[in-house]
């Protein structure tokens, strides 16, 4: 009964709170900055800029005045993280290093905080998109200015921002959310047993996906580790991680057919911002009710954005993506093998309790 369960999970609709209004704003903010730069004769820049886009995923079982007040920092967060990338794309090594850096001081800090979904795993993406994004075409990147990288980054989180506290202009909306601010819950760096099996095992399951991916000769070394943290930092409890893994494999993989599909229609200008933005409405849509199926959209999207809409070798994308999930999920299931292995021995670690 319980196998069966499990399966039918992965193909049905699970219950939702309200999702509309966050699936529009993140809509908006993904696709209101390619479009304008679209206008301007400039979809690359608007691409850029769309990364931004993921502020407005953050906080939001929070009120908007407090999210008004915290998002900021979120948003210099993926700045940095963009920054860490840019300054490390020189070198394989390096870069590496500030992925790895970047995963573990957002996995404490998210999980510390309780800042909730979609937790440390954007800022990793951010970290390795920069990265590729930058680097010089002799190690596989785009060779694209870091300066240029890291500001339209910067003024996608301010657009992203922006779309957010736009309705406390509204008195209504305004209203409304002053008893949610009066009653908030304040932050607290604190961690308990959950939160610490959840950074030891993300902190080793990090280190043993970039260690094997450099010597495999990964280019994109970041789409391992997401694929880890993804499977490993929404729950301590190990057969949960096993189906989250189950799921973002399937996903992943159907995604990757949907990529190709829609890189076959050739988007442009603002056909491609209304693309992104229809996927990221989908994507925040059902991500409570059927993560798999969350998946299947948000890969597109992610790998729209990192390919800057035009992926010069459709074929070896698609076989590189199917390859580090492959990779990524094997890391996070031996991991989570070795959790079950050591708490079946009985063996009192504050790592796998």
């Amino acid at each position: 009964m319980a196998v069966r369960d499990e399966i039918l999970r992965l193909v049905t609709l699970g219950p939702s709170p309200v999702r509309w209004p966050t699936a529009v704003q993140a809509a908006l903010a993904v696709g209101i900055p390619v479009a304008v730069f679209t206008l301007l004769g400039r979809t690359d820049l608007g691409l850029l800029a769309s990364a931004g886009a993921f502020t407005a995923l953050y906080l939001g079982n929070r009120s908007r005045r407090e999210r008004a007040l915290l998002l900021p920092i979120i948003a210099v967060a993926f700045v940095v993280s963009s920054a860490l990338g840019v300054v490390s794309a020189g070198s394989h090594i390096t870069s590496l290093i500030a992925l790895f850096g970047v995963a573990v001081l957002a996995t404490v800090l998210a999980l510390g905080l309780s800042i909730g979904p979609p937790g440390p795993l954007f800022f990793a993406l951010v970290t390795g998109v920069s990265t590729y994004l930058a680097a010089p075409a002799s190690l596989g990147g785009k060779a694209i200015s870091g300066w240029l990288i890291v500001g339209m980054l910067a003024l996608g989180t301010v657009i992203a921002y922006l779309i957010v506290i736009a309705p406390l202009l509204v008195p209504a909306s305004r209203s409304r959310d002053r008893i949610l601010y009066e009653n908030r819950a304040p932050y607290r760096l604190s961690f308990g047993g959950a939160d610490r099996a959840i950074v030891y095992r993300l902190v080793a399951a990090s280190a043993l996906a970039l260690l094997i991916s450099s010597p495999l000769g990964v280019t994109r070394a970041y789409w391992v580790l997401v694929t880890v943290m993804a499977i490993l930092q929404n729950g301590h409890q190990i057969r949960v991680s096993a189906l989250r893994g189950v799921h973002r494999l399937l996903g992943t993989l159907v995604g990757v057919g949907l990529y190709a599909a829609l890189m076959l229609l050739h988007p442009q200008g603002l056909w491609l911002a209304l693309m992104l933005a229809l996927l990221q409405f989908s994507v925040e849509m059902v991500v409570v009710r059927n993560y798999g199926l969350a998946l299947v959209l948000i890969t597109p999207l992610a790998l729209t954005i990192s390919t800057q809409g035009h992926p010069s070798d459709l074929g070896g994308i698609i076989t590189e993506r199917v390859f580090d999930t492959l990779l990524g999920a094997g890391v996070a299931f031996v991991v989570l093998v070795a959790a079950y292995l050591v708490r079946k021995r009985n063996i009192h670690s504050p790592a796998f309790k």
